[in-house]
């Protein structure tokens, strides 16, 4: 893939996969746009992608909030033009079951996970096909957006099936554009990610967020920190972006999981029992989904 003059713009860039996709993007010669909430952690990545020879701006960035998006996108215009490559990568995950989420659950997932990139892609998509250059959109969901964990980050898993979906939707819209869509589903990835609330204002806002215990942190974290290393899940989204796929599974374990959700749809609908012996089959092989009964 040759970038050499283009220029990518990545939400959630200083740290974990957006980092890695901005040193995957400044190694093909792509000038790096990182915008990220923390400061510090932006300063620092962008200071080593310095070191590796590549053009680096950033911009301090809550995705949360539509009248700083608009501002830094503005920003980015007037200096660099469209980007060619948009990474709508910034998230946040939590561990809140549906049944017991409070409201400021819903609202912090939703904004960040649903609205963040909903604004990426209004404020400047439209950006890239006035350009008429092409381009690629990679949205980054979970494969908790192919799936349904139970009993655990539902909430989450809602927001990422939104996820899929508008890529899904996005790929069709802009095809005729030569503007490429992907949505990258990764399983666990080595992130602080499951220490999101380290960005919550403090105050009510960040008090009425369900809290997890250490022992539960430190389960989720030790749990993380055996996942697929960040450039790994880069340098696999990037092949998947030279072949042109629209979904990037970065975890082919989780095969038989997705596997046994499809069959209890095509069940549903050709009137077959909601489990069947290959299904139950596949069930006794998986340990990380159950199969809805």
């Amino acid at each position: 893939m040759e970038l050499t003059g283009k220029t990518a713009f990545i939400t959630g860039g200083a740290s974990g996969i957006g980092l890695a996709f901005a040193r995957q993007c400044a190694g093909y010669g792509a000038t790096v746009l990182l915008a990220d909430i923390e400061d510090a952690a932006l300063q620092a990545a962008a200071s080593g992608l310095r070191d590796m020879g590549a053009k680096v701006g950033t911009y301090r960035l809550d995705v949360s909030d539509r009248v700083n998006y608009e501002a830094v996108v503005d920003a980015v215009i007037v200096e660099y033009g469209a980007p060619y490559l948009l990474f709508n990568n910034a998230g946040v995950a939590w561990k809140a079951p549906a049944s017991i989420a409070t409201p400021s659950d819903w609202e912090w997932l939703v904004k960040v996970n649903i609205l963040g990139l909903g604004y990426g892609i209004s404020l400047i998509v439209p950006k890239m096909v006035d350009a008429g250059v092409g381009g690629y959109v990679v949205n980054t969901g979970s494969i908790s957006g192919l799936l349904t964990p139970v009993g655990t980050a539902s909430v989450y898993a809602m927001t990422k099936h939104a996820v899929v979906a508008i890529s899904e939707a996005l790929a069709h819209e802009l095809r005729g554009c030569g503007i490429h869509v992907a949505v990258v589903c990764p399983g666990q990835v080595a992130t602080n990610i499951i220490n999101s609330d380290r960005n919550l204002a403090s105050g009510v806002a960040g008090a009425s967020i369900s809290q997890a215990g250490p022992e539960e942190r430190a389960f989720s974290s030790s749990m993380v920190a055996r996942g697929l290393s960040p450039d790994e899940v880069a340098i696999r989204t990037f092949k998947a972006l030279e072949e042109r796929r629209t979904y990037v599974i970065t975890h082919p374990e989780y095969k038989d999981d997705i596997i046994v959700r499809h069959r209890q749809i095509e069940n549903a609908i050709t009137g077959a029992p909601e489990t069947d012996v290959d299904l139950l089959a596949l069930v006794k092989s998986m340990i990380t989904l159950e199969p809805l009964t």
